[in-house]
């Protein structure tokens, strides 16, 4: 009887015990969802802030200078007429580039990349060239001196894409410091791979920042939605290369692109 009685005891104890974990299990399996659908609300909420804060930008100034034409004394003047259409145009191209930046990553549809044997350093080159035209008068210097021999088997406009929004990340990262602003581009070869590197003098990433750069919606700037370094990432990867970012705050930035170099292999010839 009293080991009977011990047993039933001890399937009880046994009992209570099962039936306790489960609750904790349960209870906390559901304040982990709790906190992931929270996590995801908060960051639905940031993203959405940002966007409409980016979108009503030029929205204001569109309809601010849309409204100045209405004043004859502008219309009559056919130089600041220019002027207030320039603005208005040119803040509508900015507000079509960003629905359209943001339209491509919220589809999240795998880009459809057309691969063919690309020259690295001539299309890098032709980005420098660009950016230093477009630098004009802002003192920038973009040295694009080490430019070695690389191809790669890639899409020409993507990668072309990738490197611009690099470039002037840099150029606008700089944007008002007092060192005369210097943007470096370099192709090189390391092992398989084709390793651009595009490195700024500026004031840096700060750590907590660097950790979260290629986060969408994340940016250290004042303008933009974030998507940019993303976009540029998603690219890279889908060429089966990575992207990496090394920044010391007050002495600048900079940004390297790992890329498979071109081989006649016959895998990488059925791939293309």
């Amino acid at each position: 009887m009293t080991k009977l009685m011990f047993i039933v005891s001890v399937l009880v104890v046994i009992s209570v015990v099962v039936f306790t974990t489960a609750v904790i299990v349960t209870l906390l399996r559901r304040g982990d969802r709790r906190r992931a659908e929270e996590e995801k609300l908060a960051a639905i909420g940031t993203a959405t802030a940002r966007i409409l804060h980016q979108i009503k930008n030029p929205l204001q100034t569109i309809v601010l200078h849309a409204d100045i034409l209405q004043d004859e004394r502008i219309v009559s003047e056919q130089h600041q007429r220019r002027e207030v259409c320039e603005a208005i145009v040119g803040e509508s191209e900015r507000l079509v580039a960003m629905l359209d930046e943001l339209s491509v990553y919220a589809s999240g549809a795998r880009r459809t990349l057309n691969r063919r044997p690309v020259r690295l350093d001539e299309l890098v080159r032709q980005v420098a060239a660009v950016e230093a035209r477009e630098a004009g008068e802002t003192g920038l210097t973009v040295d694009a001196r080490n430019l070695g021999e690389a191809t790669v088997n890639g899409d020409a406009y993507y990668l072309r894409q990738v490197f611009e929004n690099l470039v002037r990340n840099a150029r606008e990262a700089m944007d008002g410091q007092a060192e005369p602003p210097r943007v470096s581009v370099s192709v090189t070869r390391s092992g398989g791979e084709a390793l651009v590197r595009v490195a700024d003098n500026g004031p840096g990433i700060a750590p907590e920042n660097l950790q979260r750069i290629f986060q969408p919606f994340v940016s250290t700037k004042g303008k933009g939605m974030g998507l940019g370094l993303a976009i540029c990432r998603e690219i890279v990867e889908g060429h089966g290369g990575r992207m990496e970012v090394d920044s010391t705050v007050g002495q600048g930035t900079t940004f390297t692109v790992s890329l498979p170099l071109h081989t006649e292999s016959p895998a990488l010839s059925a791939a293309a």
